[in-house]
């Protein structure tokens, strides 16, 4: 057995936000073609940057379900405050 047959496999490493913005951005270029020669050059590749930084927006942040549990975990971890006894007069 070799080093490398035990060895984890390396995960692919993330696209940052950016990197994927410009390859949607290529994407939609490719495939709306026929949009670029209505609008014309300029008009056409600000919407297409609109565009993919709305689709993009999300790929970077957790999920909600972990920053739930993130939450849950910090509210267990505080020390309970001790309930305060109510003082009754007697009335005479």
């Amino acid at each position: 057995m070799s080093s490398t047959d035990t060895a984890k496999a390396a995960k692919p490493a993330k696209a940052s936000r950016k990197e994927a913005r410009t390859t949607i951005e290529k994407k939609l270029d490719l495939l709306l073609a026929d949009l670029k020669a209505e609008l014309g050059d300029t008009k056409f590749r600000n919407r297409i940057r609109k565009a993919a930084k709305l689709l993009s927006k999300g790929l970077d942040k957790p999920k909600k379900k972990a920053i739930a549990k993130k939450k849950v975990a910090k509210k267990a971890a505080k020390p309970a405050k001790p309930a305060k006894a109510e003082v009754v007069k007697a009335a005479e």
